[in-house]
């Protein structure tokens, strides 16, 4: 039978004084947090959910999130290519994603690590991690399944994790690490190979700038010398070194390597012409992810017909860029993955295939348990959990098994805890109100908890159960029923209860029909 209450909404209510705890207090200055989540309990942080012991660190900067999670939960919470493709491709991509922590673990913590306690962070410095929310969607299991499957399973060179280098999408051919980051060494692993059947859109991309825009981006930079007088490019064979671009001034010439020019002029784009670069796609109504995507490109000038509105057509010089590929290009190319599993590549082969032959093998160095760095310089961070935490202030536990939202702010260069209201205490429910509509009939039911606590609302009809929502983890404060879907019955019976480490308690409301 479909359920004739549509659930309860929480109203960030407050309580009256005096419903906390007295010997904790409302808000507390603090150095560190520890939120240890009971087993199987989960921690929602804005839209991510955590599976680990989450850390909140106040500095002068902000505040640092850090979560202490096992090496397969960290795994799952991989977000680097879709769950839907084939099940080799992710297979690939957890073997590179599990060696590149091991190779980052090998090389040891960076400055920000050693400042904030983690081993990894997790953005596209290092690899997307996002959490364990993400396998609650229809492809969640396969990317499990792809976990499981090469569980310990990295690569090896000469005893070593490799340098698991990856990217989105190649314009057909992979870079030697040696041509796209200056001053790195030739890696017999990381060397060019052939990318082919790509689906990417970005695999080739293209597009005019102005000579006006050309003029404020390179002198931004400072790589215009005079006036600007030409553009050029040079492409290199695989091994000959980086691709470079040149910018020709009437007092002189300025060169830079296409993957170091790529991420100043991203930068530059940004600051000089919002809105107008990245550019858009001709074949989406999307602009590309980034002004410059890879370190494939080139740009040269070209002659270009102008059709001002007002005046003669005339001929105007605009410089074209023209480039491949999403990313650095070195290692393995993620749509490459696809494209080979899609033609029955297994994945040994596919990860053989993309680092010079190296193929999997179980390894006994990985440890138990790492720690990520989510967040460095965050202002506010609310913490819910599905079900206890214990939680422990600058060494002291203050909480030990409770419900509800914590709340973590920085202000004016202090880390303050907000405890959940009444905590510590057992669930009171009280103050019901009726709410009818302007014909009468019975539009909605509120009373107030005083404490977190899980809640469960049973209308029942006679001995009939009518609906139940099932237990409920809510906040406290105001509880909101919606009980129009139950007119028409003769009389109806709502009964409510709630449940905390600390006790239970319960409340009944009778309605008749269209009234209470």
């Amino acid at each position: 039978m479909p359920s004739l209450v549509s659930g309860l909404i929480v109203l960030l209510v407050g309580l009256p004084a005096g419903a906390q705890t007295e010997d904790i207090p409302d808000r507390i200055a603090a150095r560190s947090v520890v939120f240890e989540p009971a087993l199987s309990v989960r921690t929602t942080v804005g839209e991510r959910v955590y599976a680990g012991t989450l850390t909140v660190l106040g500095h002068g900067g902000g505040l640092a999130l850090v979560e202490d999670t096992t090496v397969d939960d960290y795994l799952l919470g991989i977000r680097e290519v879709p769950f839907s493709w084939p099940e080799e491709a992710l297979a690939a991509q957890v073997v590179a994603a599990r060696t590149y922590l091991a190779w980052t673990l090998a090389r040891g913590r960076s400055p920000n690590g050693r400042t904030f306690d983690y081993d990894i962070c997790a953005t596209t410095a290092c690899q997307v991690y996002a959490g364990v929310g993400g396998l609650g969607g229809a492809d969640g299991d396969r990317w499990r399944r792809a976990v499981d499957r090469t569980s310990g399973e990295i690569l090896l060179w000469q005893g070593r994790p490799v340098q698991a280098l990856y990217s989105s999408t190649s314009d057909g051919r992979t870079r030697n690490v040696e041509d796209v980051y200056v001053g790195s060494a030739p890696v017999p692993y990381l060397r060019a190979v052939d990318s082919q059947g790509e689906t990417s859109p970005f695999v080739q991309w293209e597009y005019a700038i102005s000579r006006r825009q050309a003029i404020a981006l390179f002198s931004h930079l400072g790589m215009l010398r005079g006036r600007l007088v030409d553009i050029t490019s040079n492409r290199t064979a695989d091994g000959d070194g980086p691709w470079t671009v040149t910018v020709h001034g009437t007092d002189g010439s300025e060169t830079l390597d296409t993957w170091t020019l790529r991420t100043r002029l991203n930068r530059a784009a940004a600051d000089l012409f919002p809105g107008v670069f990245p550019v858009q796609r001709p074949d989406s109504e999307s602009r590309y992810p980034q002004t410059i995507m890879s370190p494939n490109y080139s740009i040269e000038a070209e002659l270009h017909v102008a059709r001002p509105e007002d005046g003669p057509m005339g001929l105007e010089r605009r410089f074209r860029v023209t480039g491949g590929g999403w990313g650095h290009l070195v290692g393995m190319s993620q749509y490459g993955a696809d494209a080979m599993a899609r033609r029955g590549v297994g994945y040994a082969d596919i990860l053989a295939h993309y680092y010079g032959g190296v193929r999997p093998l179980v390894s006994e160095s990985m440890p138990d348990r790492i720690r990520v760095g989510l967040h460095t310089e965050g202002t506010e961070f609310e913490l819910t959990p599905t079900g206890p935490l214990r939680v422990v202030i600058d060494g002291d536990e203050i909480s030990s098994g409770d419900l509800g939202t914590w709340r973590v702010v920085w202000e004016n260069g202090t880390a303050i805890v907000e405890p959940p209201q009444g905590l510590g205490l057992p669930p009171r429910l009280s103050g019901w109100q009726t709410f009818f509509d302007d014909t009468g009939h019975v539009q909605l039911v509120t009373l107030r908890s005083r404490t977190a606590a899980e809640v469960r609302v049973v209308v029942r009809q006679g001995s009939e159960v009518v609906s139940d929502t099932g237990w409920q983890l809510r906040d406290a404060g105001i509880l909101a029923i919606d009980v129009a879907p139950i007119q028409g019955r003769a009389a109806v019976t709502l009964q409510v209860f709630a449940r905390s480490p600390h006790g239970e308690a319960s409340t009944a409301l009778r309605i008749l029909a269209g009234a209470e």
